[in-house]
């Protein structure tokens, strides 16, 4: 397994690498390829089994925004954000990111990073019959579907797309962090920035019906989702 490290700060940056290769076994080889920027790894332009980003990249490209690059040629590769803060975990979920965990690393949170990134399978899609033939969207680039003059609109994160089909026959083909939240309409959680008493609020500012009677279900949901991402043991 090759593990791409981007960290600013050379300590920093040292102490993580020989903590992945202090995890490599025989049953779990592990290589550790070290970038002090988002530029540098861009450069070397290699293929990676894991990587692991600094949120905070000094005064070049952050972390999230390479990870927003990277995804837009590779949809499938582990990403686990480091950081200090808590304030980007949400935006993890952009990215289909496999972790988000809290500086600073051990030993236990990289056996579990491993671990995970055995697991880890490539993102699911779904095909889309649109106006303009069968499209393939993966789900983690979903944000909301909507039922609207019996089509189903797809509220992505590069806009929306209107598709033929019932939301009943849909919903068998959505993972766990979908919630339906009213008649006509199931969100992504991940997008899920603020719950009101009727209406739930996405990342990109759209505004969604949710019926009183689902309420109490979808917060214990969106809870445990965002408990799930973070690793701050």
């Amino acid at each position: 397994m090759l593990v791409a490290i981007i960290d600013d700060d050379e300590r920093t940056r040292g102490d993580n690498a020989a903590l992945f290769m202090a995890a490599s076994s025989a049953q779990r080889p592990v290589q550790v390829h070290t970038y002090a920027s988002a530029e540098a790894f861009t450069f070397a332009a290699e293929p990676v089994d894991l990587l692991v980003l600094d949120i905070r990249l000094g005064a070049g490209v952050d972390g999230m925004t390479l990870a927003r690059q990277v995804r837009q040629r590779d949809v499938a590769v582990p990403i686990v954000f480091l950081s200090n803060y808590d304030d980007y975990v949400f935006d993890g979920y952009d990215v289909n990111a496999l972790g988000y965990i809290m500086k600073p690393l051990t030993a236990a949170k990289v056996d579990r990073i491993l671990t995970k990134t055995a697991q880890h399978q490539a993102p699911r899609s779904i095909l889309l019959a649109t106006d303009n033939g069968v499209e393939r969207l993966p789900l983690f680039e979903l944000q909301a579907v909507e039922v609207v003059n019996h089509d189903l609109l797809y509220h992505t994160q590069h806009g929306v797309k209107t598709a033929s089909g019932q939301l009943a026959e849909l919903m068998p083909q959505l993972p766990d962090n979908f919630s339906q939240i009213h008649r006509a309409v199931v969100v992504n959680l991940d997008f899920v920035t603020r719950i009101t008493g009727r209406s739930v609020i996405l990342a990109d500012g759209s505004e969604l019906p949710l019926a009183r009677a689902r309420q109490k279900e979808l917060k214990a949901a969106f809870l445990r989702r965002f408990r799930g991402l973070t690793d701050d043991e």
